[in-house]
């Protein structure tokens, strides 16, 4: 999320704390989408605990990738395998301020072959060859969670249209219509739930 679009969202949060009747009454869709508090004082999750090495390959793979998608000459395995790494350094809280929210988009359209905001439904795309059965869902985007095996190997995409169209809404609203920055808030509300099933998604 860009600097300008985080405080904007943040000050919108104030003012709906302040007077949450006449906030919901004079913007109803905008307080359905706010979050129950800003992005700036979330709690950061705990690491994942992978080692610098570890960190390292992720990130040398993710950028190796990233580049075949600049290129045009990724293929449906290799961005498969980057969303992977991604997978695995968002639960370690360390994926690189570069890897936004386009270009995570890019991977997840090469690795299932359409764009996810084109699904109707609730949808999972099995992407992995050779994974073990899913044991954790890290949210990659809004709306995306990343399925992987007790490896760290991605299993599958899953799909939740209504959440896509939430962070479209919001961020329509607040007027960024490319938001360059990975959808860090938006990610730690998607983790938070599915950590806590009573929690606020």
């Amino acid at each position: 999320m860009s600097v300008r679009s985080d405080r904007l969202i943040e000050l919108l949060v104030a003012k709906q704390r302040e007077d949450p009747d006449g906030f919901h009454a004079y913007l109803p869709g905008v307080a359905e989408l706010l979050p129950d508090e800003p992005p700036t004082q979330r709690g950061a999750r705990p690491r994942a605990g992978l080692t610098e090495h570890e960190l390292a390959y992720h990130r040398e793979g993710l950028s190796q990738v990233l580049a075949e998608v600049g290129e045009g000459t990724v293929t449906a395995n290799e961005a498969a395998k980057g969303l992977q790494h991604c997978a695995n350094l968002i639960r370690d809280d360390g994926l690189d301020d570069g890897v936004g929210y386009e270009e995570i988009r890019k991977l997840l359209r090469a690795a299932i072959g359409k764009s996810p905001g084109s699904f109707k439904s609730i949808t999972t795309v099995s992407v992995g060859e050779g994974a073990g059965p899913a044991v954790e869902d890290i949210p990659a985007i809004r709306g995306v969670l990343l399925q992987v095996d007790r490896e760290g190997r991605l299993v599958a995409v899953d799909i939740h249209p209504g959440k896509l169209k939430e962070r479209r809404a919001l961020f329509e609203f607040v007027g960024a219509s490319r938001d360059p920055q990975p959808d860090v808030a938006a990610r730690h509300d998607d983790y938070l739930a599915l950590q806590d099933p009573h929690g606020a998604a």
